[in-house]
């Protein structure tokens, strides 16, 4: 039989690239056992990952070595000798996550068990334009990780939760309700480009639920919701423990869902939109409206009385100090997110809701009124399922979830960074 050359040529590297495709599997899955399981011995990762004790010593041997997982100070106790335990080294390597906001950007040092290391928010003007903004990002995120100390290659990673819509494909930035004029935006391109680090791109409510999901109050959670309150109004949806983006990567558009025929003019060009009412910039304006109509508040005092002094910070102290139009102020947002999270009770069935944005700072005061809402008018059996909860990973939600895609990426294949 005559053999041809080029077939065995292509045979030989379809063989390679199994073998390597297997080493990379094998790599992962024992990378993934001493992450969660460590420390742990060589021979009960063997047990869990179903791999040969040979092939899971050679394996540890190569990732201690390139300083991915390391000996730990604890040894196996028992009969015979004690054999050596490892674990992950989560500060292996590091990611940058970042927030961007309509005014703002929030940035965060991060290792790979979610410790944040350092931590910075950059106010900007939107109507210097995107390249102002984006040099401004561009150098902040340079400062952050020089200022700490660190050069570039410990950096396995750029992950950017944006307020917007995103192009799941390429990942770029195609409408920002709040920056009209930053839309098909290559943000992913231009990034990798200038900092020439693996950059993911997220919309902020759905990396805020991956944060939650990964190291908040969502953790081991399927099925939830995360409410994200901020300017505007969105979520973040997980469903069997999955994040769900739907068909076009825009679900999630929770603030634009219509709760009265006759409201105010939404930015989306509707009218009655849930963020019209509910949102920061709703608060606001109603603080504002409330005020010049001379209501006496702690909040006039607050500002000196200048009404472009009024912000949510202000209002929330007002609350804090028991002013009775702040507390008002979000009662009222309180009931209006109450009824647009009964139609998400009785659609999603969820185990979970939970409220973050700048509204993570209100539970005192809208907790009684969304859930009472809630009790009343969802269904009984999803309404008793479900629990609504405020976020613990405050404003750092959003920044530390856009990671989350770079750090699964990172252990599906640990080789690749050696």
């Amino acid at each position: 039989m005559t053999i041809n050359p080029l077939n065995t040529k292509d045979s030989l590297i379809n063989a390679n690239a199994q073998l390597a495709h297997l080493r990379e599997h094998n790599a992962a899955l024992v990378l993934n056992v001493v992450a969660r399981h460590g420390p742990v011995t060589q021979r009960k990762t063997s047990k869990i990952c179903g791999l040969s004790f040979t092939s899971v010593v050679s394996i540890v041997s190569h990732l201690e070595k390139n300083g991915i997982i390391i000996k730990s100070n604890v040894v196996s106790s028992g009969a015979g000798r004690p054999a050596a335990m490892y674990q992950f080294d989560p500060s292996y390597r590091y990611v940058v996550g970042c927030e961007m906001q309509h005014d703002r950007i929030r940035l965060i040092l991060a290792d790979f068990n979610g410790q944040i290391r350092a931590q910075k928010t950059l106010p900007f003007d939107k109507n210097v334009g995107k390249e102002a903004v984006l040099s401004l990002l561009v150098h902040s995120i340079e400062d952050l990780i020089t200022d700490n100390k660190m050069e570039f290659k410990k950096i396995y990673g750029l992950g950017i939760g944006i307020g917007g819509l995103i192009h799941q494909e390429n990942e770029s930035v195609e409408f920002l309700s709040h920056l009209p004029n930053w839309g098909n935006l290559s943000l992913k391109k231009v990034l990798q480009e200038k900092l020439h680090l693996r950059t993911s791109i997220e919309n902020n409510s759905a990396s805020a639920a991956l944060g939650e999901l990964r190291f908040g109050a969502a953790y081991g959670k399927k099925n939830f919701l995360f409410v994200n309150i901020k300017s505007g109004i969105g979520m973040g949806i997980v469903l069997n423990g999955e994040l769900y983006r739907g068909t076009t990567g825009t679900s999630g558009e929770f603030g634009h869902i219509t709760v009265d025929d006759h409201g105010p003019v939404c930015i989306c060009g509707n009218v009655g939109c849930l963020e019209t009412f509910a949102s920061v910039s709703a608060l606001i304006n109603n603080a504002k409206r409330f005020v010049a109509q001379g209501i006496i508040s702690v909040i006039k005092d607050l500002t000196d009385g200048d009404p472009n002094k009024i912000s949510f910070d202000v209002i929330l102290k007002a609350a804090r100090q028991g002013d009775k139009l702040a507390y008002k102020l979000f009662i009222d947002a309180g009931r209006y997110l109450g009824e647009g999270m009964v139609s998400l009770v009785n659609l999603f069935n969820p185990e979970l809701i939970v409220i973050g944005g700048e509204f993570a700072r209100t539970e005192a005061y809208t907790s009684g009124a969304i859930t009472d809402v809630i009790k009343r008018q969802a269904l009984g059996i999803p309404r008793r399922a479900v629990q609504v909860i405020f976020s613990k990973l405050g404003k750092n939600a959003s920044a530390l979830g856009a990671t989350v895609t770079l750090m699964d990426e990172f252990f599906t294949n640990p080789l690749r960074s050696c």
